[in-house]
């Protein structure tokens, strides 16, 4: 049986602020390798372990044999950094930044002694999806595509716009109609109806904003 390491949410890196759907990329990560016939070993990101634990739960609650799927909860830069370099962990799911991405692709290119297999890796990273505005573009249409796709789930689905080309004649228009309507967005607690935007994970996350 292969051994399948899974790593999942967006860890708040670079221009990054939440953790991204912490719970969905992590449980499409674990069951498609468990249906392949693998075990697989849970290491959700450092700001999720409560979410980690309670996949785990429904997955023990579903009926899944003793040693299937195992969670491990610790920093990312030891307990991460250790199983992308086990011998016995044959492939490597995860979703987070581009240095941690390009850090397990790297190690995961060594053959270490008592290794079975080549390590396989999976690596969603960071990336900036931009939108352009044309010079006949409606603006009416323009700015709610625009607001929905980059503050939709608070900009962190792995499509959110973050990087926007609006031609020079409709510009100022443009940028009035979508700074207006952004700042209209409701800011507040996410367990309360009508937020849109909440707060970010972290402390960390904050600063670099704030920078």
């Amino acid at each position: 049986m292969n051994r399948t390491f899974s790593i999942g949410g967006r860890v708040a890196s670079g221009d990054y602020c939440t953790v991204d759907f912490p719970l969905a990329i992590l449980t499409g990560m674990t069951t498609a390798a468990i249906v392949a016939g693998n075990a697989v070993i849970i290491k959700p990101s450092d700001q999720t372990p409560v979410i980690g634990a309670r996949l785990m739960e429904l997955f023990l609650e579903a009926g899944l044999p003793a040693g299937v799927v195992n969670l491990l909860i610790g920093p990312g830069s030891k307990v991460g950094a250790h199983l992308v370099g086990h011998p016995q962990v044959d492939f490597i799911a995860f979703t987070g930044s581009k240095e941690v991405g390009l850090k397990i692709w790297e190690t995961a290119g060594h053959t270490h002694p008592g290794q079975r297999n080549l390590k396989k890796v999976i690596c969603e990273m960071g990336g900036k999806n931009c939108l352009i505005v044309d010079s006949d573009a409606d603006l009416d249409e323009a700015v709610i595509g625009c607001i929905a796709s980059a503050f939709g789930y608070l900009g962190q689905k792995c499509s959110a716009l973050s990087r926007l080309i609006v031609l020079a004649d409709n510009y100022d228009k443009f940028l009035e109609r979508l700074v207006s309507a952004a700042a209209s967005l409701p800011v507040g607690i996410p367990e309360l109806p009508g937020t849109i935007i909440g707060p970010v994970i972290s402390r960390d996350a904050q600063q670099r904003i704030s920078q």
